[in-house]
C-alpha cells in the first residue's frame, strides 16, 4: 500500500507534512511562506523559485511533490509574516505562568500569524503563518461581511478558520497542547466579529455600529474542538470602529504614537488600509480600500505591490505612461508587454491608481481635520504586509505620499502580532488600548465634506506639493 503522506524539509529548520500530489507552491504558501510575487500558477515571474536538494532551481508554482525533499528558499523571495521590530523589553508578569504557554494571533484578511510564547520569560518559541482558508469566501472584507450577514454564513467562516487554527497550533506544538493557557488574537473589527460568533450585518451598510468594541474573553470550550485546549482562555482584543480595528490600535500602540509629543502617522497598508495619527495620544483614525485595488496588477502578473510601484515609475520617466496614468499612444489598445508575457494595460493602471488615490485621500483628510501638513508629523510607522515591502522613493516619486515621508518612514513589520504578544506578557498594555481608544476619534471618510474631490485629485502619478497638500 502506497503512503501517500510525505516530509517537505525547509532551510534545515522546519519540516512539512504534506501529501504525494500536492503543489509546491500552495504546500509553501499555506505553511506561511508568501513569496513576492504571484502570476497564478503560470510559471511566468519566476517569483516563486526554490532550490531542490539533488534537482536543482525550479519554479514551486509548477512542482508537484512525488516523494519527500529538502527545499531551500531565498528569504528574498519571501515576506515574513511573523517578523516585526521590537520596541522595548516589556515586563513580564510572572505571576502564576511557570510552565505556560501563549499563543498570539494575527488574524488578518489574507494572511493568519502566530507565535508561541513562553509566558515564564515573555520568549518566543515557535513561529508560523498561514493562508486564511475563508479567502474561499471572498479576497476583501467586504465579501466576507455579506456572506457573514446571516446566522449560516457566519457559522461558515467561523468554522473555516477555527478549524485552521486549531490544526496549526497541532502542528506548531504537538507535545505542548496542553501547556496552552491564553491564546490572545489581533484582527480587524470583521475577523474579530467572526470569531466571536457574531453576525456580519451590521457591519454592511450604515450607520456601521460595531457590536464587539470591547475585548472578549472565550473559554476554550466555546473556541476549540481539542480536548487539550478545553481550559485555555481565548481573547480577542477591543476595536474602534467598524473599519479600524484592534489590528491597527496594536500597531499604532507598539510604535509608541500615543506617547508622542510631534504627530506621528501609522499606517498599516494591508488589504484594508488603516490609518492612525496622533499627537500627545490624542488623533483620528480611518480606513481605506488599497489591498484589494492592487490585485488588478497581481492579476496580470507584476509581481508585487512594490514592483508595482518600481515598474510604473520607470515607465512613467520614460514616458511610457504620463502623469494623467495614460499609456503612450502605441500602446493604449494593446498594451505595453514586458518580458514573461505581462501586459501592462488600462485596466490595470487604472485598478492601480484607485488604490493609490485612496491612500493619498485618507492620509490628507486626516492631516486636514488635525489642522497639519505633511511637515508637521515627524515619524511615519509602515505596516502590513504591502507596507513592509514598499520601496519609499518609487512611491513618493508617483504621489502615494509627499516627499517628507521619504526620510521620515520606517517599517514596522506584523505589528499586530507583537501588540498581541504583548498583551499576553503585560496585562497593562490592554489598558493603553482603552485608554487610546478613548482620545481616538474615528472618521467615516465618505462621510466628509470634499472627499470625493480629494480622492480624484490623486488619480495620477504627479507627486504631491510641497506641503503633502492639494494646491
Amino acid at each position: 500500500m502506497i503512503n501517500n503522506k510525505l516530509i517537505l524539509t525547509v532551510n534545515d529548520n522546519r519540516t512539512i507534512t504534506c501529501q504525494r500530489g500536492d503543489n509546491l507552491f500552495k504546500v509553501l504558501c499555506t505553511a506561511g511562506y508568501v513569496f513576492s510575487g504571484n502570476c497564478g500558477g503560470l510559471g511566468r515571474c519566476k517569483r516563486c523559485l526554490v532550490d531542490i536538494d539533488g534537482i536543482g532551481t525550479v519554479k514551486s508554482c509548477s512542482y508537484t511533490l512525488t516523494e519527500d525533499i529538502h527545499v531551500t528558499i531565498d528569504e528574498d523571495n519571501t515576506s515574513v509574516l511573523a517578523s516585526y521590530r521590537e520596541t522595548d523589553n516589556v515586563p513580564v508578569d510572572h505571576k502564576d505562568n511557570s510552565g505556560t504557554v501563549g499563543i498570539a494571533i494575527d488574524l488578518g484578511t489574507t494572511t493568519i500569524a502566530m507565535e508561541q510564547i513562553n509566558l515564564a520569560d515573555g520568549s518566543v518559541i515557535d513561529r508560523c503563518g498561514f493562508m486564511n482558508p475563508q479567502i474561499e469566501y471572498g479576497s476583501d472584507v467586504i465579501s466576507r461581511i455579506r456572506t457573514g450577514s446571516t446566522e449560516e454564513g457566519a457559522a461558515k467562516l467561523r468554522n473555516s478558520v477555527v478549524s485552521k487554527i486549531s490544526d496549526e497550533l497541532h502542528n506548531m506544538t504537538p507535545e505542548m497542547m496542553n501547556t496552552i493557557s491564553r491564546v490572545m488574537i489581533s484582527g480587524n473589527t470583521t475577523m474579530n466579529a467572526i470569531l466571536e460568533g457574531l453576525t456580519l450585518d451590521n457591519l454592511g451598510h450604515a450607520p456601521f455600529e460595531i457590536r464587539n468594541p470591547d475585548k472578549l474573553t472565550m473559554s476554550g470550550k466555546f473556541f476549540f474542538e481539542n480536548d487539550d485546549l478545553m481550559n485555555t482562555k481565548v481573547t480577542c482584543l477591543p476595536n474602534l470602529s467598524a473599519f479600524v480595528g484592534a489590528d491597527a490600535l496594536c500597531g499604532a500602540l507598539v510604535c509608541d504614537i500615543d506617547n508622542s509629543e510631534t504627530y506621528q502617522l501609522f499606517a498599516d497598508l494591508g488589504t484594508n488600509g488603516e490609518l492612525i495619527l496622533a499627537k500627545n495620544g490624542i488623533g483620528y483614525a480611518t480606513s481605506c480600500a488599497c489591498g484589494p485595488a492592487f490585485e488588478g496588477m497581481l492579476r496580470r502578473g507584476v509581481a508585487a505591490p512594490t514592483s508595482a510601484f518600481d515598474l510604473l515609475d520607470r515607465l512613467n520617466t520614460l514616458h511610457i505612461v504620463n502623469d494623467d496614468g495614460i499609456l503612450a499612444d502605441q500602446y493604449i489598445d494593446n498594451g505595453y508587454r514586458l518580458a514573461g508575457g505581462v501586459v501592462i494595460d488600462m485596466d490595470m493602471i487604472r485598478s492601480f491608481l484607485l488604490a493609490k488615490a485612496a491612500i493619498c485621500a485618507g492620509i490628507e483628510s486626516l492631516m486636514d481635520i488635525a489642522g497639519i501638513t505633511a511637515k508637521d508629523i515627524s515619524r511615519v510607522y509602515l505596516a502590513g504586509g504591502f507596507g513592509c515591502s514598499l520601496k519609499i522613493s518609487s512611491a513618493v516619486s508617483l504621489g502615494l505620499f509627499p516627499e517628507r515621508f521619504e526620510n521620515i518612514s520606517e517599517f514596522a513589520g506584523n505589528t499586530s502580532l507583537y501588540g498581541a504578544h504583548k498583551c499576553l506578557i503585560d496585562e497593562t498594555f490592554i489598558d493603553r488600548i482603552y485608554a487610546f481608544k478613548e482620545t481616538l476619534t474615528a472618521v467615516n471618510l465618505g462621510e466628509l465634506k470634499g472627499f470625493d474631490k480629494r480622492y480624484y485629485s490623486h488619480m495620477d502619478l504627479r507627486p504631491w506639493n510641497t506641503n503633502g497638500n492639494i494646491s
